[in-house]
């Protein structure tokens, strides 16, 4: 019997599956499978530095600032047989254990006004330094500071005394991103708390920060003592989530277990795997890539439910993006899922409230990706990680459009019923409902591409995968798509002021003739060919052809 053969033998149990725990020493203590990052870890801890490090939401930062903590607090005890406790363990014996100071800034994101804000980082600072076994000095007078009080603390301890682990630290900024006045308020405050701790720096042995966006005006990204921003760098893209290979090392009998359930092969459910979950690439120089940890601990977990999209309601709506759109619009979903080239310094510089860049922003909430380096021009080109997020970018655009509704819950039909079984007269009448649903507010039906990037849309609502722009030998058409037993071919004109609605369907229907549409593909299913005209001013389809 192999290796692979003793793995898949043994008892596949869900529970040792980590998936709601972020605690570092609970997952040790409960025998979980816990992926051995400690070699990077090892070689960021054994510095005498601050870091920073941008993630998405649900890929592990917590769980990185506990397992940091843990080492801290209480050396290898809970790192037995792992990568620092095997190659590393001669060297960190050296190291002493220290007071380690953790917060957690997501627990100071719901507040109205900025004294709500101080109130919640108080009472988050003081329960953290009970815990590290610190407490602040006792107020002296009404007007002492939360910072006067935290500076007194820091002057009465040793040099590299103190590990100061920050977690979210950009959530109270992003709660407020919608109001232009209280988000000054609060980043004032706590610019405060990052200037005291650049000033006491020589106290601190360790700091690791995580967070989302990266702000102007705090005083950690910019002036003396930066912080050392890990976010882009090659050598550390997988130090969250997890790479094809780590799956196969820690979980190989949980993807055998889903292949059996789903009664596929084990290496077409890795694959399967990788096209919904992989390909989140951190690293300016595009060598590596990883699959977010909550979307595939979920899927080994309840295989029975197939390739689902865990990773929108957990975190694909972080507040940032939700806060931002709230006064910016977005493109569409189609737009997004092109490559899009960004220059380096334009992706990883930190931003002031107005000076937001979109796809810097979609990069940090991991809605978009890492694809191609091109060093020589300093810039990558972005797109789509995997379905899984571009389905979730099809759901976030919908419930922007029809003021957070399913787009399909109003419809009488869902779009696979609608496709596969009924007339084409009856599909038009629906996609006229669609369209006409959509807030006018929002209205973003302006031309041909995006009256075909909003079907698209609803189709990947329905699970349906249309090809946009599919090519032959002659051209390209804009829409194609299998529902069921048939395949659809369309071709979309946008009628403006002026324009003759009969002659704009007469040429979409040439099109499709002359260049053959659709015509390579699937022999075996029946075609179904659509030229439609959409009215700009109507905001509907007022002419169709089907043959």
């Amino acid at each position: 019997m192999n290796r692979l053969e003793k793995i898949i033998d043994t008892v596949v149990d869900p529970t040792l599956l980590p998936k709601a725990q972020t605690e570092f020493e609970n997952i040790r203590a409960f025998s979980q499978i816990y992926v051995d990052k400690t070699e990077l870890i090892f070689s960021l801890a054994r510095e005498h530095d601050f870091f920073f490090l941008s993630r998405p939401r649900r890929f592990g930062k917590t769980l990185l600032i506990s397992t940091f903590a843990s080492l801290f607090q209480h050396g290898l005890k809970y790192f037995e047989g792992l990568k620092i406790d095997k190659q590393y363990r001669k060297f960190w014996e050296k190291e002493k254990t220290y007071k380690v100071l953790r917060l957690d800034l997501s627990l100071c994101s719901t507040f109205s006004d900025v004294k709500e804000f101080l109130t919640a980082f108080e009472n988050q600072l003081s329960n953290a330094l009970i815990k590290s076994g610190l407490s602040l000095p006792n107020k002296n007078w009404e007007q002492d500071t939360l910072v006067s009080r935290f500076d007194r603390l820091l002057n009465g301890l040793d040099n590299a005394s103190l590990v100061l682990l920050i977690d979210e630290y950009d959530a109270p900024l992003n709660h407020c991103l919608d109001n232009e006045k209280l988000f000054s308020e609060v980043r004032n405050e706590l610019f405060a708390f990052y200037l005291d701790l650049k000033k006491q720096s020589p106290k601190m042995r360790f700091v690791f920060m995580t967070g989302i966006s990266k702000y102007k005006n705090l005083g950690i990204f910019s002036g003396t003592n930066n912080f050392t921003d890990l976010s882009l760098m090659s050598d550390y893209g997988t130090l969250l989530g997890y790479t094809k290979e780590e799956i196969e090392e820690y979980s190989s009998p949980f993807v055998e277990n889903a292949a059996n359930v789903l009664n596929i092969s084990h290496e077409t459910c890795l694959n399967k795997m990788a096209a919904y979950y992989d390909g989140y690439c951190f690293d300016r120089n595009a060598s590596t890539h990883v699959f977010t940890p909550w979307s595939v601990l979920n899927f080994l977990r309840y295989p029975q439910n197939g390739f689902n999209n865990y990773w929108y309601e957990s975190g694909g709506q972080p507040s940032v993006l939700l806060n931002y759109i709230k006064k910016h619009s977005l493109c569409t979903p189609d737009a997004y899922g092109r490559e899009q080239r960004i220059s380096i310094r334009d992706l990883d510089s930190s931003c002031e409230l107005g000076e937001i860049n979109d796809l810097a922003l979609l990069f940090q909430a991991g809605y978009l990706s890492i694809k191609t380096a091109m060093p020589k021009d300093k810039a990558v080109v972005l797109n789509y990680p995997n379905s899984e997020v571009a389905d979730s970018m099809a759901v976030l655009y919908a419930e922007r459009l029809f003021g957070n509704r399913d787009p399909l819950s109003f419809l009488d039909i869902g779009a696979n019923e609608l496709f596969e079984t009924q007339n084409p007269e009856d599909i038009v009448k629906t996609l006229n409902r669609l369209y006409l649903e959509i807030d006018y507010q929002y209205y973003p039906i302006q031309d041909e591409a995006s009256v075909r990037s909003h079907l698209q849309m609803y189709l990947r609502g329905a699970e349906i995968k249309a090809t946009v722009e599919m090519h032959n030998a002659k051209g390209r058409s804009d829409l194609e798509f299998v529902a069921g037993t048939r395949y659809f071919v369309m071709e979309f004109k946008y009628q403006r002021e002026g324009d003759d609605p009969v002659s704009l369907l007469k040429e979409a229907e040439k099109q499709i003739r002359t260049k053959h549409y659709g015509e390579q593909l699937y022999p075996k299913l029946k075609h179904i060919h659509m030229a439609l005209v959409f009215s700009g001013s109507e905001r509907q389809f007022v002419k169709y052809a089907v043959f």
